[in-house]
């Protein structure tokens, strides 16, 4: 017996060491795991710090060194210039109208494009339109600006807000990532069983596809604003008048050749940036189910 029994305590000492060694390890690889997260939050949070607090600061101070990494006192001369010597509450209500607008007929057309690529194989030329659709991702979109101008003067858009809402709400890669979401996401019995009941094609799209697809279309309605949103170089091409300018092109016009007023610009830029974080933390739990749907389907 006392043989069985010192081997017994040989046997759960060692459980215990084992044990101990492995939770010992876990708690290492979390506190790694932590250390790496909270680096990569400080890489990338940094300069949305600066923004942040050189839009409090004077210009002489932004240019400080060493710099002043907390601003005392603080200074709203920058916001309160933004408002008074450039039209920035125009320019946020230009930037949302075409905004929402260029993610409402992305989210409609990529996913009715989406849904007939992903549903409907045996159409004629499906994958020849498709495989047509994935070539048009490796056109630069610099080389097609020129054409798309082109035919917007021909149209008579230019310094309208068409002009930013329709060139590129059918994306290649909008069409591509809902086909992917809807095949796998979208099982092809309920949409028999749709049919069985009487109801049409399109409806089957409206009243079964859509509510399934809600991560998805979040996902790629908050990386369509954000493209939308920040969309400088056609804004600046197509827009000619001052009560027309989007947020970015607003601040973009403060350049000057001799004195430019940088804390303004930082003002702006945190005007600007303010509405994307908004929107992001609203809609963060469908952007991140759109983003992983589909990862754990064979």
């Amino acid at each position: 017996m006392p043989i069985q029994d010192t081997q017994s305590k040989q046997i759960t000492g060692s459980r215990l060491a084992r044990r101990g060694g492995i939770s010992m390890r876990v708690r290492l690889e979390k506190i790694l795991r932590g250390g790496i997260l909270i680096l990569a939050a400080v890489v990338f949070l940094g300069p949305f710090y600066w923004l942040l607090i050189s839009s409090f600061k004077t210009r002489e101070e932004i240019f400080q060194i060493p710099p002043n990494m907390f601003p005392f006192p603080p200074t709203f001369d920058n916001f309160r210039d933004v408002f008074h010597h450039t039209m920035i509450l125009r320019a946020f209500l230009n930037s949302c109208v075409i905004a929402f607008g260029h993610v409402a007929l992305t989210l409609f057309f990529c996913s009715l494009a989406g849904f007939a690529f992903a549903k409907y194989p045996r159409a004629p030329g499906n994958k020849f339109l498709f495989a047509c659709v994935l070539g048009t991702m490796m056109i630069p979109g610099a080389v097609t600006t020129i054409p798309v101008f082109i035919v917007l003067t021909k149209l008579k858009m230019v310094n309208t807000f068409w002009a930013l809402i329709i060139p590129g709400s059918a994306s290649a890669f909008g069409i591509f990532w809902m086909r992917q979401s809807m095949m796998s996401q979208v099982p092809n019995e309920l949409l028999e069983a749709a049919r069985i009941d009487g109801c049409s094609e399109f409806g089957i799209y409206a009243r079964v596809v859509l509510p399934i697809s809600k991560p998805v279309l979040a996902a790629l309605g908050i990386l369509t604003l954000i493209r939308s949103w920040n969309n400088l170089m056609m804004a600046f091409i197509v827009l000619r008048t001052e009560s027309m300018y989007t947020m970015p092109l607003m601040i973009y016009m403060l350049l000057g050749e001799l004195r430019t007023p940088y804390g303004m610009m930082m003002a702006g830029g945190v005007l600007i940036t303010a509405p994307l974080i908004v929107a992001f933390l609203l809609f963060q739990r469908q952007f991140i189910q759109g983003m992983t749907a589909g990862a754990l389907k064979g």
